[in-house]
């Protein structure tokens, strides 16, 4: 039997979902708030679908689900995003996704979608499908990602956020040392000298989304 984990920060879709779960006969068991509560979820229910909300630990989201699929690697994974930015920074930094959904998504989409993912299958929403083949930087985002690391990707959408070195270590709980180590490596896969030029590329493949970018991490100081 096929069980479910809501894993949203919202209270109000984390009810709407379970209702709608719960009303298709499908076995919801448990829904949680935040990653503390889904991690609890997952050791008594280790081979559970989990929807996840893309921003439930913020900018952590994607390191920190990478961590817990790694410790319970039959989970599967239905992705609830925000915006189609959040769909390519997990495709880009995730091995597996079984689903992909819009949080526009209609009932009935939503439906198709847990039930493809419960059966072992993909699913990717309409929306997000037309988004990936219209995409303009798509396959020039392929083949810079063929020659760069799940770790390295996230170096450089950091990087090209404007984030620094030592805060890139905290955040991904590594030395600055070995962030540098990262960024060097990366410079010469990619054929760039510095982090300004590896922004712009970051930029230009679509590996972040320049119009999500603060004034701050336009024009770092």
């Amino acid at each position: 039997m096929n069980e479910y984990i809501i894993a949203v920060s919202s209270d109000l879709v984390r009810a709407g979902m379970y209702a709608t779960l719960t009303n298709h006969k499908l076995t919801v068991a448990d829904s949680v708030e935040n990653f503390q509560q889904l991690r609890e979820a997952v050791k008594i229910k280790p081979f559970a679908t989990v929807i996840l909300c893309s921003h439930l630990a913020g900018d952590g989201t994607i390191e920190t689900w990478r961590r817990l699929q790694k410790r319970h690697p039959d989970l599967q994974l239905l992705l609830w995003a925000k915006r189609f930015q959040d769909v390519l920074d997990f495709q880009c930094n995730l091995r597996q996704v079984d689903g992909y959904l819009l949080e526009s998504a209609s009932h009935q989409e939503f439906i198709q979608a847990v039930e493809s993912v419960g059966r072992g299958q993909m699913y990717v929403a309409t929306a997000v499908a037309e988004y990936l083949a219209r995409n303009p930087r798509r396959a020039e985002q392929v083949k810079l990602l063929r020659n760069l690391s799940d770790r390295e990707v996230q170096v450089t959408q950091m990087i090209g956020r404007g984030i620094r070195v030592a805060e890139i270590a905290k955040h991904l709980n590594i030395s600055s040392k070995t962030v540098n180590t990262f960024r060097y490596r990366i410079f010469a896969k990619i054929g760039v000298s510095g982090d300004v030029e590896l922004a712009h590329v970051a930029i230009q493949t679509g590996l972040i989304d320049l119009e999500q970018l603060s004034d701050h991490e336009r024009n770092p100081v």
